[in-house]
């Protein structure tokens, strides 16, 4: 079973602030319940070594990837994984039966099934997490295609290198969808446990206990993509993150689309 956390089905609904009411709870209770049994968890994944030349190069597994993001994310490794996983087309059956039955229930399945897929990839990612400290090696976030700079259209080559249609029953659409939906496609860095890359991460970055939200929200700046800087973008240099430590997402004036907001 794959342990689901309340709080992110919470937020993927869009909840916030609000509690939602006990027949809410029950609702999702319900919902996850027979997730459970529809859910059929598969992954996949290759470590590949890796180089880099700046400013934005970054060479895997016969690829030669344009990304400042990535980049900037595997600076400094030796290694990486390629990495997919999804919970299976059963979820997807749930969501379009509930369709037409409940919408109530299809928002349900949609936030809990975007929470499911990530609990098992940070799941599945942990496994490897534990095998690489053992060897020395510490990882970095995922970091997927489509995110950033990162062009999706690396989805077939994830496709084709992992040959997820037979290792995970991923498939992709025209428009490069991943089917089953709730699908996770990533990049994952090694990096030696000792290493120190000045020019990037402090020492508190390269710890074991890093939050990898934070670290892609701080670090990996989503809105480089549009092409303005994150100054002319949110007249500041950060990107949902206050200078001020005592203070919190709810007070920052992008915290209501944050995809990175925390509280």
């Amino acid at each position: 079973m794959i342990e689901l956390r309340t709080k992110e089905i919470y937020r993927f609904l869009g909840y916030r602030n609000i509690t939602p009411t006990p027949e809410i709870d029950e609702r999702i209770r319900l919902c996850v319940e027979k997730m459970q049994a529809a859910a059929s968890p598969r992954c996949f994944y290759r470590k590949f070594p890796i180089s880099q030349d700046a400013p934005d190069i970054t060479h895997i597994a016969g690829l030669t990837i344009r990304s400042k993001n990535l980049y900037r994310n595997l600076q400094g490794c030796e290694e990486a994984y390629m990495f997919a996983a999804t919970v299976g087309l059963g979820i997807d059956q749930l969501i379009k039966r509930s369709e037409v039955t409940s919408i109530m229930d299809a928002a349900i399945y949609q936030a809990a099934g975007a929470e499911m897929v990530e609990a098992f990839a940070d799941s599945e990612t942990e496994k490897i997490r534990t095998l690489e400290e053992k060897n020395g090696f510490r990882l970095r976030p995922r970091y997927s295609p489509g995110y950033g700079d990162l062009p999706l259209q690396l989805q077939t080559d994830f496709a084709r290198i992992l040959d997820m249609q037979k290792w995970c029953g991923i498939s992709l659409t025209d428009t490069l969808l991943m089917v089953p939906s709730k699908s996770i496609t990533a990049f994952i860095g090694c990096v030696k446990a000792e290493a120190t890359i000045a020019t990037v991460f402090s020492a508190a970055r390269e710890s074991s206990t890093e939050n990898d939200e934070a670290y892609l929200a701080d670090v990996v700046n989503p809105l480089e993509a549009t092409g303005l800087s994150a100054k002319e973008s949110t007249g500041s240099k950060k990107i949902c993150r206050n200078t001020l430590p005592e203070t919190s997402c709810t007070q920052c004036s992008m915290a209501s689309d944050c995809i990175y907001r925390h509280c």
